[in-house]
């Protein structure tokens, strides 16, 4: 046997460096690796080819990779992108890719903030004032507590706190300080619940050629400009480097390459279409809703888990949900009035699909066939971390302020429940004002603790990685609620498959 590196990710200045920057691109590797199945020659061969010809291994991506839809090849050339200066609003469509990427975020749990946001450009001038004068209430919130916070910790945990001022009595400094880190860490991830959506995040992306290439095409049809500038910005960045891979992100160089026009329409209309399509199907429906029907279900908390074994209900029911603020029992309801005949029920699907092209794959919403199936209630801070759990499927509705919001005990300890509430509720008001004007973008005026609900789809063994993580003594407390309640509820449906469910701190004991 004998192993190989092949590639790796550099630096871009060390790139530059190179008398001939294109051996550098990714696509040779990509190309190489596309002929192995079909050409004799050893793999390293292979690889010398498409590093000393460069264009034609351009040429033989866009053969094999788009001309016979072998895009799992892309897969093997890999993009490493630092991002700067976006909102959390942002991060959240940036992140919803779940395979061929990763992502590390500086984070509001560990770092404190100075109050940086961006400011939304469909806002009029006039409207940018009034959201920039609600942000500033909110920052204030934040640095005005933090250090009460902190304070309450080191009250609430003494043991902790004795660690913490010893390691410092002996010199370890604050940022080698692990217990002081803790106290403060915890104190910094309750202050901000009061946070924007609009507050900046920077992050390490990496994205595989394949991955790379449908985020630009999703986010290039955003309804946030921030998106869509951001989906621009990959793209010019990558152009350059790795045309061949990103083809179907170039509609002039699509037609080039195969004659024909991109389409680009199930990006461009598929989710607004639905949006249209289930809030005419409400209106005529929801007077007379069905109660018979409906899935077994139980609850816990903010946690509901469904069990019902009818693909087509499941997938239906996931297209109302996502593109509504219902419930998923009023989801179903629905659903059981249009499944009832055939005819409506084919006409329902058709609508679904009908600007799915070649390229394309179905709407999430169609892997909502899963063994367990949950409807949660969760925070914006909650689902900062439920996000990063991508071998789910997750179907999150728009934030919804009539769903209340969620309060630190923390924040309740140092009596600020009522002040940040007052200020979720001005962030409510100003959000529904918005609304009518900008849709979307007006989400940029909640705050961390304001909620939506977001359907959860998924199989045993990924359960069990979520159990082990997020119940976890070192878990933050809201993730860690909701992964309780998911996991009480599947030990009530499946006690012999998860009876070693839990944190990694209680695993020995469980076992």
């Amino acid at each position: 046997m004998k192993v190989t590196i092949a590639g790796y990710n550099i630096d871009k200045n060390l790139i530059e460096q190179l008398p001939d920057k294109n051996i550098a691109t990714p696509e040779t590797i990509s190309a190489a690796y596309a002929r192995i199945s079909r050409d004799p020659r050893d793999v390293p061969e292979l690889r010398a080819e498409a590093r000393e010809q460069v264009e034609k291994a351009r040429r033989s991506n866009k053969a094999i990779v788009f001309g016979m839809s072998h895009h799992s090849v892309a897969e093997h050339a890999y993009f490493n992108f630092d991002i700067l200066g976006i909102s959390r609003l942002a991060l959240e469509e940036l992140e919803a890719r779940r395979i061929g990427c990763a992502y590390t975020e500086k984070s509001q749990r560990y770092i404190t903030l100075k109050g940086d946001f961006i400011t939304p450009t469909e806002f009029s001038q006039q409207d940018k004032e009034t959201f920039e004068k609600l942000v500033k209430l909110q920052n204030n919130f934040y640095l005005n507590n933090l250090e009460k916070l902190i304070q309450y910790q080191y009250g609430a945990n003494p043991e902790l706190s004795e660690k913490a001022r010893a390691a410092s009595k002996k010199g370890i400094s604050d940022k080698m300080n692990r217990h002081k880190n803790t106290l403060e860490g915890w104190a910094k991830e309750d202050a901000r619940y009061a946070l924007s959506l609009a507050t900046q995040a920077q992050l390490g992306l990496s994205f595989n050629g394949r991955t790379l290439e449908h985020a630009i095409r999703t986010m290039r049809h955003s309804e946030l400009a921030e998106t869509r500038e951001l989906s621009q910005k990959l793209f010019n960045v990558t152009k350059e480097v790795a045309p061949s891979l990103i083809i179907l992100t170039d509609p002039e160089e699509f037609k080039k390459a195969f004659k024909t026009e991109l389409q680009d329409d199930h990006f461009k209309y598929t989710r607004q279409n639905l949006k249209k399509m289930v809030a005419s199907i409400i209106e005529k429906t929801q007077e007379n809703l069905p109660d018979d029907h409906l899935p077994e279900k139980n609850s816990e908390g903010n946690a509901i888990l469904f069990r019902d074994d009818n693909i087509d209900i499941n997938i239906a029911a996931a297209i109302i949900h996502n593109n509504s603020l219902l419930s998923m029992e009023e989801s179903l309801q629905i659903v059981a009035q249009i499944l009832s005949n055939e005819e409506k029920g084919k006409a329902f699907f058709a609508e679904v699909l009908k600007f799915i092209s070649t390229f394309d794959s179905l709407p999430r919403e169609f892997e909502f066939t899963g063994d367990l199936k949950y409807e949660l209630i969760v925070s914006a801070s909650n689902f900062a971390q439920l996000k990063r759990h991508r071998l789910m499927t997750l179907l999150p509705q728009e934030y919804n302020p009539e769903l209340g919001y969620t309060i630190p005990e923390s924040i309740k300890a140092i009596n600020k429940k009522k002040k940040l509430m007052e200020i979720c509720e001005r962030s409510s008001e100003l959000f529904y004002k918005f609304k009518l004007k900008y849709n979307r973008a007006a989400e940029y005026c909640l705050t961390n603790a304001h909620r939506r609900r977001v359907l959860v789809s998924v199989n045993s063994r990924e359960l069990y990685h979520v159990s082990r993580l997020r119940e976890d003594a070192h878990a933050q407390w809201d993730i860690k609620n909701t992964a309780r309640d998911m996991l009480h509820l599947a030990k009530k449906a499946a006690p012999l498959t998860f009876m070693l469910s839990g944190g990694k701190d209680e695993f020995e004991k469980l076992k």
